[in-house]
């Protein structure tokens, strides 16, 4: 199509990456075709408001917001999740985490710490369906996003409750798990004008950055751990670059001494994994 060549070079000029590729994810969405689709139907017209729908998406992508929050959706550990700026958009290294929770720990209770849009916590309870999931959040637009994704992906086994994690009575009611995930705020704040545009002007800037040294969250958990995790449970948890270090240190110092370092396929160190 013509259009997707136009489009293409627009993103190009405007410094947009994976230009193709954009262009044809945005038109795909409006068309409600899969990209193979798209090109068995190159000769397709487009209806005025097609056209239209497309021209608005694309103004909004030549102005860097993402493409998951234009189009609504975002893949994660082979599901399609809604996505909106409530929320952060779910990344290979959160995938990451799911994966290593799914493979090293069984559970019959897991607590999702900061669920954002449900990736993590709803993935779980689809994957084992025997495991009842609490998932968590201090934002209470986040945890409408999720609660929609439970119920179009059909997780019956998971339920959320507005918490904040600092709160120790309503810690407290939740009750004990013996599988603890997730992905905290760990940009420093002195960080947050370093990221790309893309994540610093519009992914939630709380579920981001903890407002000081990126490691309060870590802090908090290794705190609250004790009162959280039953015997032989674990905790996987979301680390940022370079944070290894310093976060294995204040679990070991808590008193943890089953504390591991996961790495992703680029050997960076991804996750922190904490055996009560």
């Amino acid at each position: 199509m013509r259009l997707i060549t136009w489009g293409a070079d627009f993103f190009k000029k405007r410094g947009i990456s994976s230009p193709r590729l954009t262009m044809e994810l945005l038109l795909a969405h409006v068309l409600k075709l899969s990209r193979f689709d798209l090109y068995l139907q190159f000769e397709r017209p487009l209806k005025e408001a097609e056209l239209a729908e497309l021209r608005a998406m694309v103004r909004r992508r030549a102005n860097h917001e993402p493409l998951q929050y234009i189009t609504g959706e975002a893949p994660f550990y082979k599901r399609t999740f809604r996505v909106t700026p409530a929320v952060l958009i779910p990344r290979p290294e959160t995938e990451l985490l799911a994966e290593e929770a799914l493979r090293r720990a069984p559970s019959l209770r897991c607590l999702d710490i900061g669920t954002g849009s449900g990736c993590i916590g709803i993935t779980i309870a689809l994957e084992r369906p025997e495991t009842t999931v609490t998932a968590i959040d201090i934002s209470e637009e986040a945890i409408a996003v999720a609660l929609h994704n439970a119920q179009h992906l059909g997780a019956r086994n998971v339920d959320f409750h507005h918490v904040d994690l600092f709160d120790d009575a309503r810690l407290q009611d939740l009750g004990t798990f013996d599988l603890i995930v997730a992905n905290p705020p760990y940009i420093a704040a002195n960080e947050v004008a370093e990221l790309d545009p893309e994540v610093r002007s519009f992914e939630p800037h709380t579920a981001l950055t903890d407002g000081g040294d990126g490691y309060r969250f870590h802090r908090r958990l290794a705190q609250v751990l004790p009162m959280l995790c039953r015997e032989g449970g674990n905790l996987f948890v979301e680390l940022g670059y370079g944070q290894a270090p310093t976060v294995r240190r204040l679990f070991e110092n808590a008193g943890y001494r089953n504390v591991t370092v996961l790495t992703d396929l680029d050997k960076i160190e991804r996750i922190l994994w904490v055996q009560k």
